[in-house]
């Protein structure tokens, strides 16, 4: 009998202990990271992530077939226009245009001979044409056994910085095969995707269009124009590819720096206001789209109308006003009426 009356009291001890440790895990305040809620012009300035890249890179090649005799760069070095990068053997090229060269000679003397006889009538017609002849057949292998010498050398079409290099001394290579790039580092493009339900404002605004681009990591903020738009979406994402122009900045971008795209609607001076929040903030359940909110202190969960998405987030037709306090990061934990503190204050651009 005391053995079963000390094995409740251990028990009721025990629960006791799990009473008090939930009370005090209850009480803790878990940690979230908000943003107040705002409105902003709907649309006036869509955001867009980008990657900054050259705007002319020029793939270069050899018309013929031979074997690496030097390699006169490397990847990332600096060329000028007409500077060698790469020769091939031409000892065929160069014995074939110096037959050439010997056949053209022997041309243009025999016909230099016979010009200055056929006018006393000493040749006849007929014998100078077929001598006039022979001296074009011999100029166009001449020419032809040059280009052939010259297509052994591969030299830089413009100012640039040798990429994608892919070629050693004693490889042979065969015509048309890629074996490095020219990029020109002297103006740049910013590429991006647009959604498919911005696309159609983007077009209709052609011109009207202005924008920037801002590349923290080159810590500059620049002007854009579009250049390039895509007309086929991409069946996995929906978006379309957009290429703009980036005026200036050649002394601090680098192809693959990551960019901020901003393009502002000059169409309308003013917009309708709306309520912008990230997508992440929003949960999908079987009544609807619920979000989490701090009121006094406490979480709750809200139910909210979306009106539709943009560049920097859904738009919330109902549900939400200016000044409410949204949950945006450490919702995954909470339940209804719990204690949170705030960690962080966001913003939509965070996102």
């Amino acid at each position: 009998m005391k053995k079963i009356v000390y094995i409740g009291l251990v028990a009721l001890a025990c629960l006791g202990c799990t009473k008090k440790e939930k009370a005090s895990d209850e009480g803790a305040p878990f940690p979230v990271k908000i943003m107040i809620v705002a409105t902003q012009a709907e649309r006036a300035t869509s955001r867009y992530v980008g990657t900054i890249e050259p705007a002319h890179t020029t793939p270069l090649s050899m018309q013929t077939t031979g074997r690496v005799v030097a390699v006169h760069v490397k990847n990332g070095q600096h060329v000028q226009k007409g500077q060698v990068l790469i020769e091939v053997d031409n000892t065929q090229e160069r014995n074939a245009l110096q037959g050439a060269e010997a056949t053209l000679k022997h041309a243009q003397d025999g016909y230099d001979r016979v010009k200055q006889v056929h006018g006393k009538g000493v040749v006849s017609d007929q014998k100078m044409v077929e001598i006039e002849s022979q001296l074009a057949q011999a100029r166009s292998l001449y020419a032809a056994a040059k280009q052939r010498l010259e297509e052994c050398t591969l030299t830089a079409p413009c100012d640039g910085v040798v990429d994608g290099l892919d070629v050693v001394k004693g490889q042979s290579i065969l015509p048309g095969s890629r074996l490095c790039s020219v990029v020109d580092t002297r103006t740049f493009s910013v590429r991006f995707t647009v959604p498919e339900t911005e696309i159609k404002g983007l077009r209709t605004a052609g011109n009207k269009l202005s924008g920037e681009v801002e590349c923290a990591a080159a810590d500059a903020v620049l002007p854009i124009v579009i250049t390039e738009q895509g007309i086929t979406a991409n069946p996995l994402t929906h978006t379309y590819e957009v290429t703009a122009a980036v005026q200036g900045g050649a002394d601090v971008l680098m192809s693959g720096m990551v960019a901020v795209v901003k393009l502002r609607d000059a169409r309308a001076e003013t917009k309708e206001q709306c309520i912008v929040i990230p997508a992440r903030c929003i949960l999908l359940k079987p009544e609807g789209h619920t979000v989490w909110m701090i009121e006094q202190g406490n979480a709750v969960r809200r139910d909210i109308m979306i009106d539709g998405y943009q560049a920097d987030g859904v738009r919330v037709a109902a549900g939400l006003q200016p000044g409410d306090t949204l949950i945006m990061d450490g919702y995954q934990k909470l339940y209804k009426g719990c204690k949170v503190r705030v960690e962080a204050r966001c913003s939509i651009l965070d996102d």
